[in-house]
């Protein structure tokens, strides 16, 4: 009882102070607890809880997506403290989120895709407005190289859905594609990258423009 008790006061405790604030900057919100946090592994029990009593696919498919945000939200967190270092695997952990989403969503609702889409769309701004606030070098690559996957991510959602119909639903999905290509081109001539790095952000900014909508 006594542990079920300190388990009960721990939650609480948890969810009173570190669930997210909103800021007005941007829609994706603060994350209070970052994986710098020694309290982080509240949210990873959390977080299998929520998997463990999603009811439905759907429901499983949602959290999975709140998932990949709150990442979003802790990769931000971290740019402001000393461990910029943890911003990788962050990353990481948001990629898997994604390709577990895409995997079990449902998008027959063009609201829900469309919803899915503009999220997207302002998780990759909130990576584009904290890369020239990052020092940590594998930093710098995993946001790169995370901005590079979102632009592949925007064709795997192109493929789950039926556009043809959806034209306003494809002009926002390629808007999405134009901002990642955007950057990539840009990293491309950047002085920071060494020229190895160049031509391959070079290569990517191509692959990036071929037209698939």
């Amino acid at each position: 009882m006594r542990i079920i008790t300190a388990c009960f006061l721990l939650f609480t405790f948890y969810f009173l102070l570190f669930t997210p604030s909103y800021a007005q900057e941007d829609d994706i919100g603060q994350s209070q607890i970052t994986p710098a946090s020694p309290l982080y592994f509240l949210k990873s029990v959390r977080e299998i809880l929520e998997l463990k009593f999603a009811g439905t696919t759907h429901v499983r498919a949602i959290r999975e997506f709140e998932f990949a945000t709150r990442r979003i939200r802790e990769a931000k967190g971290l740019v402001k403290t000393s461990r910029q270092d943890l911003i990788e695997p962050t990353l990481y952990r948001y990629l898997f989120h994604l390709e577990e989403f895409i995997g079990i969503a449902n998008f027959k609702d063009p609201d829900f895709a469309s919803q899915v889409s503009k999220n997207i769309t302002g998780q990759m701004n909130v990576l584009q407005a904290v890369y020239n606030h990052v020092s940590d070098k594998r930093a710098l690559m995993s946001i790169r190289a995370t901005i590079n996957s979102l632009s592949k991510w925007d064709l795997k959602l192109i493929d789950k859905l039926g556009l043809a119909e959806k034209p306003l639903l494809a002009e926002q999905i390629a808007v999405s594609r134009l901002s990642a290509c955007n950057f990539l081109s840009h990293e491309a001539s950047s002085s920071a990258l060494n020229e190895v790095e160049r031509a391959v952000f070079s290569e990517r900014t191509k692959q990036c423009l071929t037209p698939k909508l």
